[in-house]
């Protein structure tokens, strides 16, 4: 055999073996890849902010903890975001549950108002509310000068409102998904054997509503305590832990204590996470016959209707007020104080230039966040290696994570070479990517369960190589996940505040810090037309995501993440 025929075969069989060993082994190197991804982006920041917290000048030290369980200062800020995630989480149930009640077991005409309202707060950032309620109750607020009242508003009850009314959509779509879910049946059974509704609802339906119940009650709490834009805007001089370590990070530049404030916040949302791992993974209640089915709605008795009414009613009023306020005071510099109606809040060009900024942010976020959702959900459905429920875990904690704490470690671990982020534009995008890929995730693997296996083993049989089988086969079925991650991924981002506050450098202003700075300097005008335009921005969002579900029938691919 010639020499150059010889050194072709051996190339080509060089090829071929690289070829099979891609083939065999593509899985586990993407899945090292996204471990290495997900270890630096996710992880690495977590470890920067603990071992900030215990390293000094002079090396490893626990003063900065003994300072912080010496002051009694700290223990109210802890006792009130602890108290404050409790009430919350109290309210919101409560508030969840009538809403969800009345839209499923209610009277027909009122359904479907009732489930929009109850919605719209998701298409606003959460801080519209604390927004809304200076607007209203502040020292100069509508309510305060017409009446000529004498109350404060900033302070624990200010936050505890404008959280509660933040969070109830989220409380009304976990528990609306558990009562569509039970049997009719057993109610229904109860109902002909002569029990009152107060019986029924006490020992069969909130009884099968435990397993929703401690997940909303899990999720709210984690949610309430790790929220920044309320509380920083309305806490006054009521310590709460997130605006503290955001004053101690950009006020005193003390990142020691920042990350020991920090290491406390994030300690409750760990055990939560955990315990609410423990306690509903893999565990269900279900009911008699399966799925439910159609049933004549019964009538709900004066005793349980009234109630209901006055409790839905007050808070989808609250909130079609806060929305309506924040839109009026759009049109002027400080609505109830002035009274010239004007459009300049809208063609204020720092404002604008936020909010292209917040676009350009989110975009990057989006589209990066969206394929590594994908192929995440892939190499955890598909892949057989040790460790999937850990990278499993990993991808989904970002959102059980307080965004202050993401902010800080961001800051800490990408602010010095190798790894100097600080200053650009994808320190900001990397961090959304992480903070929301629970959702493109959890999309992911909802779509691949749908898929057989089989489809890909035929495809392979038949000579497909790997890479083939996934471009042509696994993506276009996955694309519905994909365009779900890559929306809400999106229009969550143009929103966020918790994290990026830490992370804008000078001279590039984001739309969710425009607005806080705004409503911190008593910018109301600014502040209310820049939330209005960012809505719409949510709404359009939403209405492609819509039609994109139409189109696909993404279906329970949209389902959100819990924490």
């Amino acid at each position: 055999m010639a020499p150059a025929e010889l050194s072709l075969k051996l190339k080509a069989g060089s090829g071929n073996r690289v070829k099979d060993f891609l083939n065999a082994n593509l899985v586990n190197i993407l899945a090292a890849l996204l471990f290495f991804l997900l270890a630096l982006f996710l992880l690495y920041p977590i470890i920067a902010v603990l071992v900030k917290s215990i390293r000094g000048p002079s090396g490893f030290t626990l003063e900065y903890y003994r300072t912080f369980f010496a002051k009694n200062y700290y223990y109210r800020s802890l006792f009130n975001t602890l108290l404050l995630g409790a009430i919350n989480t109290v309210v919101c149930l409560v508030i969840g549950f009538c809403l969800a009640y009345m839209t499923t077991r209610g009277p027909y005409p009122l359904r479907k108002p009732l489930k929009v309202i109850s919605l719209v707060p998701l298409i606003a950032p959460p801080y519209l509310f604390a927004l809304s309620l200076i607007i209203l109750f502040g020292r100069n607020g509508l309510v305060t000068r017409m009446f000529d009242l004498h109350w404060q508003l900033y302070g624990f009850a200010g936050v505890v409102i404008s959280q509660t009314l933040a969070f109830i959509p989220l409380a009304y779509m976990m528990l609306e998904n558990t009562l569509m879910s039970l049997n009719p049946n057993l109610e229904e059974s109860a109902y002909d054997m002569g029990a009152s509704e107060a019986t029924i609802l006490r020992t069969i339906t909130i009884p099968l509503m435990a397993p929703g119940l401690l997940k909303a009650a899990l999720l709210i709490f984690v949610m309430t305590i790790a929220e920044f834009g309320n509380a920083a805007i309305l806490a006054g001089r009521t310590p709460f832990l997130a605006p503290d370590t955001y004053t101690m990070i950009t006020g005193e530049s003390d990142f020691n204590m920042g990350s020991v404030l920090s290491v406390v916040l994030i300690a409750p949302c760990i055990i939560i996470f955990f315990v609410h791992n423990y306690l509903l993974e893999g565990k269900k209640f279900t009911t008699i016959g399966g799925k439910p089915v159609a049933s004549e709605p019964r009538k709900i008795t004066p005793v349980i209707k009234v109630p209901l009414i006055i409790v839905t009613t007050a808070a989808t009023g609250a909130i079609l007020i806060c929305f309506a306020v924040v839109l009026a005071a759009s049109f002027y510099k400080i609505l109830g104080v002035t009274d010239k109606f004007i459009l300049a809040n809208y063609l204020d060009f720092t404002s604008n230039q936020a909010i292209a900024n917040s676009i350009r942010v989110s975009f990057i976020a989006a589209a990066i966040g969206a394929v590594i959702g994908v192929l995440l959900a892939y190499v955890i459905v598909r892949g057989k290696f040790f460790g999937r429920s850990f990278i499993e875990m990993a991808s989904l904690s970002g959102f059980a994570l307080p965004g202050t704490v993401l902010g800080i470690g961001y800051l800490l671990a990408f602010s010095a070479e190798p790894l100097k982020l600080t200053g650009g534009i994808m320190i900001l995008a990397l961090n959304c990517v992480f903070r929301f890929l629970a959702v493109g995730v959890e999309a992911g693997i909802s779509k691949l369960h749908q898929i057989n296996i089989e489809i890909e083993e035929a495809s392979a049989d038949l000579g497909a190589s790997f890479l083939t089988t996934f471009y042509r086969i696994v993506l276009p079925i996955m694309f519905p996940a994909f365009i779900a991650g890559f929306i809400y991924t999106f229009m969550t981002a143009i929103v966020s505040l918790s994290a990026v506050v830490f992370l804008v450098s000078p001279g590039f202003q984001l739309a969710a810090v425009k607005i806080f700075d705004a409503a911190v300097y008593g910018e109301i005008g600014i502040a209310s037309a820049t939330t209005i335009k960012l809505i719409l921005i949510v709404m359009l969002c939403l209405a492609v995501l819509n039609y994109v579900t139409k189109k696909t029938r993404l279906g329970s691919g949209l389902k959100q993440p819990v924490a």
